[in-house]
Protein backbone atom coordinates (compact mmCIF):
# COMPACT_ATOMS: atom_id res chain seq x y z
CA UNK A 1 0.00 0.00 0.00
CA UNK A 2 1.14 3.54 -0.74
CA UNK A 3 1.45 6.46 1.63
CA UNK A 4 -0.82 9.46 1.45
CA UNK A 5 0.70 12.54 -0.09
CA UNK A 6 1.26 15.29 2.43
CA UNK A 7 -0.02 18.73 1.56
CA UNK A 8 2.83 21.21 1.56
CA UNK A 9 2.15 24.65 2.96
CA UNK A 10 2.97 27.54 0.64
CA UNK A 11 6.00 29.61 1.69
CA UNK A 12 5.16 32.73 3.71
CA UNK A 13 4.89 35.96 1.73
CA UNK A 14 7.69 38.45 2.29
CA UNK A 15 6.60 41.93 3.25
CA UNK A 16 8.23 44.71 1.29
CA UNK A 17 9.30 47.66 3.41
CA UNK A 18 8.26 51.05 2.10
CA UNK A 19 10.98 53.12 0.50
CA UNK A 20 12.10 56.36 2.10
CA UNK A 21 10.75 59.58 0.61
CA UNK A 22 12.70 62.00 2.83
CA UNK A 23 16.50 62.36 2.65
CA UNK A 24 19.26 64.67 3.88
CA UNK A 25 20.07 67.71 1.74
CA UNK A 26 23.50 67.72 0.06
CA UNK A 27 23.55 71.55 -0.01
CA UNK A 28 22.47 72.59 3.50
CA UNK A 29 23.12 69.22 5.26
CA UNK A 30 19.73 69.28 6.97
CA UNK A 31 18.78 65.77 8.10
CA UNK A 32 15.26 65.55 6.68
CA UNK A 33 15.19 68.48 4.28
CA UNK A 34 14.77 66.79 0.90
CA UNK A 35 11.36 65.41 -0.01
CA UNK A 36 10.94 63.35 -3.18
CA UNK A 37 7.71 63.22 -5.15
CA UNK A 38 6.83 61.34 -8.33
CA UNK A 39 4.04 62.53 -10.61
CA UNK A 40 3.10 59.42 -12.59
CA UNK A 41 0.54 61.30 -14.70
CA UNK A 42 3.18 63.63 -16.17
CA UNK A 43 6.14 61.21 -15.62
CA UNK A 44 8.16 63.72 -13.60
CA UNK A 45 10.18 63.00 -10.46
CA UNK A 46 11.05 65.94 -8.23
CA UNK A 47 13.39 66.27 -5.25
CA UNK A 48 13.19 69.55 -3.35
CA UNK A 49 14.65 70.83 -0.08
CA UNK A 50 12.24 72.55 2.31
CA UNK A 51 15.05 74.43 4.08
CA UNK A 52 17.22 75.95 1.32
CA UNK A 53 14.63 75.69 -1.54
CA UNK A 54 16.97 73.78 -3.87
CA UNK A 55 15.08 71.53 -6.28
CA UNK A 56 15.75 69.05 -9.06
CA UNK A 57 13.35 67.35 -11.45
CA UNK A 58 13.82 64.57 -13.99
CA UNK A 59 11.73 62.36 -16.23
CA UNK A 60 10.72 58.97 -14.87
CA UNK A 61 9.24 55.69 -16.06
CA UNK A 62 6.76 53.38 -14.34
CA UNK A 63 9.44 51.48 -12.33
CA UNK A 64 11.28 54.53 -10.95
CA UNK A 65 11.91 54.44 -7.16
CA UNK A 66 12.15 57.55 -4.97
CA UNK A 67 15.85 57.05 -4.32
CA UNK A 68 16.74 57.38 -8.01
CA UNK A 69 15.29 60.89 -8.22
CA UNK A 70 17.45 61.85 -5.21
CA UNK A 71 20.64 60.26 -6.64
CA UNK A 72 20.57 61.87 -10.10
Amino acid sequence: MGKRKSTAKPPPKKRMDKLDTVFSCPFCNHGTGVECRIDMKNLIGEASCRICNESFSTTVDCMFPFLDSYCY
